[in-house]
């Protein structure tokens, strides 16, 4: 369980601090880096990955 909360937890911060690194492997490899990601994806990506974070400890800690 802790590998799992491990893994979870380097995604996490990877997505927040590289949020286009998560976007290229969802959409850009399919444009082949002909697009970029929108400002607004960037930003919800980022917010996304904060909240799921905090959740995490929470639950970690509880």
């Amino acid at each position: 369980m802790r590998t799992l909360f491990f893994i979870f937890m380097t995604l996490c911060i990877i997505n927040l601090c590289f949020p286009k690194f998560g976007w290229y492997l969802r959409y850009g490899w399919i444009s082949r880096g002909e697009s970029e990601p929108s400002k607004p994806y960037m930003t919800f990506t980022r917010m996304t990955s904060l909240v799921m974070l905090i959740i995490a400890f929470t639950l970690a800690s509880a």
